[in-house]
């Protein structure tokens, strides 16, 4: 069985967005099999829709394509129809780009994200042919691995994984996969290959970890056990940085490039684990992000760069950064986008910066809204302050800001809630007064205490109390229209807080919840919390204790866990945050002897350095004047035959046509945009393609602000097309030509099918004779101000201007070419039915569109003939 011909034959064309799958996306990396010693895939354990899109993923998938020898490919978990295609038909998932079993490769690398994720990983695993639980795989297993912001408690996922890697993953990934080339070159057996991986600094194997059993059940590292050491990217200015960013056919979550500034942080949110576990600081230079952003534009066609980090306002020249990047953004049409904006004087002189090519959000996250609570997190600023920036966006011309607060906080009252409610309606006064129309969304998630944070010891909030705080803020924005309200899905946040700080007993929990039906916990609409809640008493979990306050003398299950933290420094700063005391950036007051400059003094300097410096380089900045986009005149308007086959088919219109944008804008081509605030390149197409039509005959309009020569666009545009995309001829006709969808007459398409061409003469013969085809159409109605859509009898006989059948290797060839009738024309599916076939086995190819005064040669021609092996 070919797992490949199968999906593309019987799977793809029966599932929503089979673009998830397809792994044909602009420079994914296919290598040849025979010539890789080391196959990996890296799986994000969650839709497509939102992996793609994670920047780690990409960075570790181009460092490991770079070696010889090991090819790295990728895999998502399915959504709900195509994990229920593939165990209907007994079909393994697979990796995208090579449609092998995931069984079948070498090792299977995990990104952690998210507690929530952890069901998905054992679905994936099951769905690719492994045991979920590591001693149950033999020596036929790929190596199972994982790593990731979420691995800093690696317990609960410790059963079913064969190792776990903490810490920075650029170095470690590299020397991963050159090790594992040299053991397989030396054919070791599993458990010495494991041995081996266990000496590297920073891997974690817990098969192999001296573990205790306590009276009470917990199950704990050994006191004395070995420590395992975090590993960190020092030069993140030579880290690697993939320019060659995988371009998505499925929309994304987030959409856009993500460029990473500055790692780690300094702020010391007590809260934050991202914070703590990421430490000291390092940044690019201004050059190599300006270098980067360039490269990646141009190799992707991207429209839009988020410079991320989890402060990107702590950049030391932040100022000149944002400038560096607007001013090269405005030259490539793309827009830059900030993060979540630091509560200080110039977050509001940034954004507006940014928002000189397109505003794209202002979002402020001062977390709680008391100052009681404030000076608890160690994210101090005043009201007044956030009130004045905030009136500050609204009198520049921000319709909103997004305003994030997390309720349930250690030592929160119900007076602190309420000041959620007071500082949001505040802001909303504040801005009123520079904008009748001013709102603000006010976002709450509740607290989850994590691992490696001084709140690592706090009580969680179970449900019910979430739900009651959260009331307390519903009741006070009911019927308020300048607020919107959005809260976290209470449910998930308990889920979350059940595992976070678990330890090996909560990979009973994960497996039993998967095994009862639990799958995509972090979506509202997936959330099975039956089948949790059935774990718990499968398991018999203590829940109540998973959510309980610990005693800051209580033995971790990640007290093995080395981040440069001392256990003893997060006692200490719970112990200032219980009294209020809060605690300044170190790279602005004295270091707090966190330990992280006891094992990496070099960074620290280096860190308290560029801060110094920039805060001379910066002093007395002042923004520049806003500069007023002024859209050159069209002057040219260039016409192209355009056709897709392969895995290209089954992409929707609005996929399609996102592709051929970017691949003009890799192309260098000077489009001209439609004038307004969210200004559009003027890109239209002859029709809407049908998701799993393969095309040799759709048509695509250009209209551009400079004269080019066609050949020259056309030769550019050819050697940057994505997989399955055709670029057949093109041809310049008059700025004021008729509209592409007003001057189809007809369409002319070649149907192929499996059955016997001379029942299909028989059934062809009956459609020519028949006077009247009626069928029904779901159609757009009106009854006053009412718009619908009703099914209708619609006669297609009219529309019918040829249809013959021809005889072919396997099957039949329907020839059909419709006009148009009434505006509208017969569709290839609405034939299919005629003819009493499967729609599901035939391969629809369009063989032209039949445009009206489509007098003018195309400059340059490329003729293909598609048949149904190729579609």
């Amino acid at each position: 069985m070919n797992l490949s011909d199968v999906l593309h034959r019987e799977i793809f064309p029966r599932i929503e967005k089979a673009s998830r799958y397809l792994g044909t996306e602009l420079n994914a990396v296919r290598k040849d099999p025979a010539t890789v010693s080391v196959r990996l895939a890296l799986i994000f354990p969650d839709l497509y829709d939102l992996g793609l899109g994670n920047l780690g993923v990409h960075i570790l998938y181009a460092i490991v394509n770079k070696l010889d020898g090991v090819w790295c490919e990728r895999a998502y978990a399915p959504a709900q129809d195509m994990e229920q295609a593939l165990r209907e038909r007994g079909l393994p998932l697979f990796a995208v780009e090579s449609k092998d079993p995931l069984h079948s490769l070498d090792g299977l690398g995990f990104t952690l994200q998210s507690e929530l994720t952890y069901t998905n990983i054992l679905n994936i695993l099951d769905l690719g042919g492994v045991p979920v639980r590591a001693k149950d795989r033999g020596e036929e297993h790929p190596l199972v691995f994982a790593g990731g912001p979420a691995v800093f408690n690696p317990e609960p996922l410790a059963p079913f994984m064969d190792f776990l890697v903490i810490g920075d993953g650029e170095d470690a990934i590299v020397e991963l996969a050159e090790l594992m080339k040299e053991m397989k070159a030396q054919g070791l057996s599993r458990a010495e290959r494991l041995a081996r991986i266990a000496g590297m600094r920073g891997v974690y194997v817990p098969s192999l970890y001296p573990m205790e059993l306590l009276p009470d059940g917990r199950i704990l590292p050994a006191v004395d056990g070995p420590k395992i050491v975090k590993r960190i990217t020092r030069d993140l200015n030579g880290a690697t940085f993939p320019t060659d960013y995988i371009v998505p056919f499925t929309q994304q979550v987030h959409d856009r490039v993500s460029l990473e500034v500055l790692r780690g942080c300094t702020q010391g949110c007590r809260f934050c684990q991202a914070g703590m576990t990421t430490r000291p600081v390092r940044e690019r230079t201004i050059e190599k992000v300006d270098e980067l952003m360039t490269r990646t534009l141009a190799n992707t066609g991207y429209e839009e760069v988020s410079l991320v980090s989890l402060s990107t306002c702590d950049y030391s020249k932040v100022r000149t950064l944002v400038d560096t990047a607007v001013t090269r953004a405005q030259e490539e049409r793309v827009s830059v986008s900030l993060p979540s904006l630091r509560l200080d004087s110039f977050s509001v002189d940034l954004a507006d910066r940014v928002a000189d090519v397109r505003r794209t959000g202002l979002t402020f996250a001062p977390e709680a809204a008391s100052p009681r609570l404030r000076a608890l997190i160690n994210k101090w600023i005043p009201d007044e302050d956030l009130l004045n920036m905030s009136a500050e966006a609204f009198k520049r011309g921000w319709g909103h800001v997004k305003l994030y607060f997390m309720i349930g906080l250690p030592t929160e009252r119900d007076d602190d809630i309420e000041a959620i409610a007071d500082l949001t309606l505040r802001t909303v006064r504040a801005g009123r007064e520079h904008n009748p129309r001013a709102r603000v969304n006010t976002g709450v998630s509740t607290f989850v205490p994590k691992p490696f944070t001084p709140f690592q010891w706090a009580a969680q909030i179970d449900v019910e109390e979430t739900d009651r705080r959260q009331r307390i803020l519903e009741a006070r924005f009911r019927n308020n229209g300048s607020v919107k309200f959005g809260r976290h899905n209470s449910r998930e946040t308990y889920l979350e807080g059940l595992v976070s700080r678990g330890d090996r007993r909560a990979g009973d929990l994960i497996e039993a919840a998967w095994r009862n039906g639990a799958r995509m916990d972090a979506w509202s609409e997936h959330l099975n919390f039956d089948a949790w809640m059935k774990a718990i008493d499968d398991v018999g979990y203590d829940a109540a204790g998973a959510l309980r306050e610990r005693a800051l003398d209580e033995r971790l299950p990640w007290d093995h866990i080395d981040i440069l933290i001392p256990k003893e420094w997060f006692v200490e700063d719970w112990e200032r945050a219980i009294v209020l005391n809060h605690a300044q950036d170190c790279r602005h007051s004295k270091c707090h002897k966190c330990g992280v400059i006891d094992h990496e003094r070099p960074l620290c300097a280096s860190m308290l350095r560029n801060s110094i410096a920039g805060a001379k380089a910066e002093k007395g900045w002042e923004s520049r004047p806003k500069q007023e986009i002024v859209e050159p005149p069209s002057i040219q308007r260039l016409r192209f035959r355009v056709g897709r086959h392969g895995g290209a088919r089954f992409l929707s219109h609005l996929e399609a046509m996102n592709s051929w944008v970017r691949t003009l804008r890799r192309a260098r081509a000077p489009l001209s945009y439609s004038q307004g605030f969210h200004a559009h390149p003027k890109v239209t197409f002859s029709t809407a393609a049908p998701c799993g039509e393969a095309s040799t005959g759709d048509w695509m309009d250009i209209v551009l602000s400079e004269r080019v020569d066609p050949l020259t666009l056309f030769d550019r545009m050819s050697r940057t097309l994505p997989d399955g995309f055709l670029l057949l001829d093109v041809r310049e006709v008059p700025l004021n030509a008729q509209s592409l969808m007003a001057a189809v007459e007809g369409f002319s398409y070649t149907l192929f099918t499996a059955t016997d061409a001379e029942e299909l003469q028989a059934r062809i013969w009956a459609i020519l004779q028949a006077e009247s085809l009626d069928i029904q159409r779901s159609v757009k109605a009106r009854r006053g101000h009412r718009r619908f859509r009703e099914d209708r009898a619609v006669d297609v006989r009219p529309m019918i201007a040829s249809l013959t059948v021809t005889k072919t290797e396997g099957g039949a060839a329907v020839e059909l070419t419709t006009r148009a009738h009434e505006a509208r024309f017969l569709k290839p599916k609405e034939l299919i039915e005629l003819l009493e076939l499967d729609e599901g086995e035939v391969r629809v190819l369009k063989r032209d569109t039949l445009l009206a005064g489509q007098a003018n040669e195309p400059l340059a021609r490329r003729v293909i003939e598609l048949g149904p092996a190729q579609l």
